[in-house]
């Protein structure tokens, strides 16, 4: 008899959820679906220098197996893809990567069943531990956009990239945080 008095407010309260939900604006309806879909999920680990055009069925298992709900298909629009030649990707939440850096999303994007390309996007607010990050663990890596003429150009709103050579491709950052917006890096296999 407790018990029904708790079980019945969390039917109450789940059902008014439901109700209310749809009511939402669009992007805090999106927030509530991110952060229920990063419950529970693993750090994401594999450092991001240390990425290869790896085989796609062998990655995708190998991420499986460290306990990252993929979801993966192919038929990209252009909206979906880094370049393209971009056919496959998989996507995963993510509730931090690194050093605990709080972030949201990884997806592989994969040309011809190897890994083109690596995506990762943090939480807003993760700026600057990113930052510490990469300038800590890419210390030994060359950076291109620091060259004579180097001109990587801009992210969407402007602001400069930052661009390291590692050994099997290239990462991509922003310099500067943009108010509002989640920080990415990129890896890119060479091709």
């Amino acid at each position: 008899m407790k018990l029904l008095k708790p079980i019945l407010f969390a039917v109450v309260l789940f059902g008014v959820g439901k109700l209310l939900f749809p009511l939402l604006p669009q992007h805090y309806q999106h927030r509530v679906i991110d952060w229920y879909g990063r419950l529970g999920t693993p750090t994401y680990s594999q450092s991001p220098d240390n990425f290869s055009a790896q085989d796609q069925a062998s990655f995708i298992s190998e991420n499986q197996a460290r306990g990252h709900k993929l979801k993966c298909y192919g038929n990209l629009g252009p909206a979906e893809r880094i370049t393209a030649q971009n056919d496959y990707l998989c996507s995963a939440y993510i509730s931090n990567a690194y050093d605990n850096i709080p972030a949201r999303l990884v997806t592989f994007f994969f040309t011809q069943e190897k890994l083109s390309n690596v995506r990762i996007e943090f939480a807003e607010g993760s700026f600057d531990q990113l930052q510490d990050y990469l300038s800590r663990k890419l210390a030994d890596f060359p950076r291109l956009d620091q060259m004579p003429g180097a001109n990587f150009g801009t992210d969407s709103f402007g602001k400069k990239l930052m661009v390291w050579r590692v050994r099997n491709g290239l990462i991509t950052a922003q310099a500067e945080h943009t108010s509002g917006q989640n920080p990415v890096i990129l890896w890119s296999a060479y091709r």
